[in-house]
C-alpha cells in the first residue's frame, strides 16, 4: 500500500456517508471502544467532510463543523505515520478558511495532542473526559496573510485585513485600494506598507492608487499609507472622493485585474475574496477608475515642508 498515490477530497455526507461510517467505525468504535450512539451524533449531514485514499482505498477521514469545530479524524492503523493526518488536518482547514472562519477548535484525545501541536494548534485548560477518552481543548487562529484560495464570506475588520495583505503580497503591477476611511485596524499596518514597497519598486510601470472618502479621518490621526503616499509620490497616489453616486461606501482592494476583495458598506460581515476572477477583477479595476476620475488630491495629503 506505501506505493500507491495518495489522494485527499472534500467528501459529501450523503454520497459518502457509507465510507466514513466504515471508517470511523473501524477506529473509534471498534479499536477505541467509542459508544456508537456517542459517535453518531446525527450532526453529520451539517458538515463538512474530508476523506483521503491511498490507490483507490479511504484510509482517513475527518470532520469540520459550520462553527469550526474539527473532529472524527480517523485514520485507519495500517495507514498511520505516513503525514496523512496532517493532509486531512491541511485539507479541513483550507474548507474552514473557505468559509471566512476566524479561528478552528477541537477536542484532542490527549495521546494526540503533540499532533495537533505540530499543526498549529494551542492548548485551552486542563484535561477533561469524552467517551470514557481524556480530552484536552485546542484552538487555531487561521492566517490568511498568504491565503490562495477563495474566500466566501468574509468579514470585517478580519480576515478583511488579512486578505488585503494577501493581495498586496502577490501584486505583479497594480493594486487599488478604496476605502470610507482607511480604517487603521485594516490597512494602518507594517505588513501592507512593506508589501506595496515592494510593489512600487518592482517595476517603473507598477503603481498604487488609494480612494478615501474621508479625508480629514486619515490626516487627523496619521496614517502609514499616507506617510508612504508621501514618501514615493510617483508611484503610490492617493485621492479623495467624498461622494459619488456608484459608490455607497462599499470597501475594496484589486490587484492586477484578477484578485478581488470586498467589504459590503450595508453587510460588511458578507464581503468576498476571488484569488483569480479575471472578469470580475477586470470589471471592479474598471468602476474604480471611474470613481478615479472623479476624485481630487486633497491638501492634507501633500508632503510636509519646513
Amino acid at each position: 500500500m506505501s506505493a500507491e498515490p495518495l489522494s485527499l477530497r472534500q467528501a459529501d455526507w450523503d454520497r459518502d456517508q457509507g465510507i466514513l461510517r466504515t471508517l470511523r467505525e473501524t477506529v473509534f468504535v471498534q479499536e477505541q471502544g467509542v459508544p456508537a450512539d456517542i459517535e453518531w451524533d446525527g450532526k453529520d449531514a451539517a458538515a463538512a467532510h474530508a476523506i483521503a485514499e491511498l490507490g483507490d482505498r479511504p484510509v482517513a477521514c475527518g470532520r469540520l463543523m459550520p462553527d469550526g469545530k474539527i473532529g472524527r479524524m480517523a485514520v485507519l492503523p495500517e495507514a498511520r505515520n505516513r503525514g496523512i493526518g496532517a493532509r486531512i488536518m491541511t485539507a479541513l482547514i483550507d474548507q474552514a478558511m473557505r468559509r471566512g472562519l476566524r479561528t478552528v477548535y477541537l477536542h484532542a484525545q490527549s495521546h494526540a495532542a503533540g499532533f495537533y501541536s505540530r499543526q498549529a494548534f494551542v492548548q485551552e485548560g486542563d484535561t477533561f473526559v469524552e467517551a470514557g477518552i481524556e480530552h484536552v481543548a485546542m484552538r487555531r487562529e487561521l492566517d490568511y496573510t498568504a491565503c490562495r484560495i477563495d474566500v466566501v464570506p468574509v468579514s470585517y475588520p478580519q480576515p478583511f485585513a488579512a486578505l488585503a495583505i494577501a493581495l498586496a503580497s502577490t501584486a505583479r503591477r497594480h493594486l487599488d485600494i478604496l476605502s470610507p476611511a482607511l480604517d487603521a485596524q485594516v490597512f494602518d499596518n507594517d505588513a501592507l506598507v512593506s508589501a506595496m514597497t515592494a510593489l512600487v519598486r518592482q517595476t517603473r510601470d507598477s503603481r498604487v492608487r488609494i480612494l478615501v472618502g474621508d479625508a480629514e479621518a486619515v490626516t487627523s490621526r496619521g496614517h502609514r499609507l499616507l506617510t508612504l503616499a508621501r514618501r514615493l509620490p510617483s508611484s503610490l497616489h492617493l485621492r479623495h472622493l467624498p461622494e459619488h453616486p456608484d459608490w455607497r461606501g462599499h470597501s475594496a482592494v484589486i490587484r492586477d485585474r484578477d484578485g478581488v476583495l470586498i467589504a459590503p458598506a450595508e453587510d460588511r460581515d458578507n464581503g468576498f475574496f476571488r484569488i483569480d476572477d479575471r472578469a470580475g477583477g477586470a470589471r471592479h479595476s474598471d468602476a474604480f477608475s471611474e470613481l478615479w476620475r472623479h476624485a481630487s488630491a486633497h491638501p492634507g495629503f501633500r508632503s510636509l515642508t519646513l
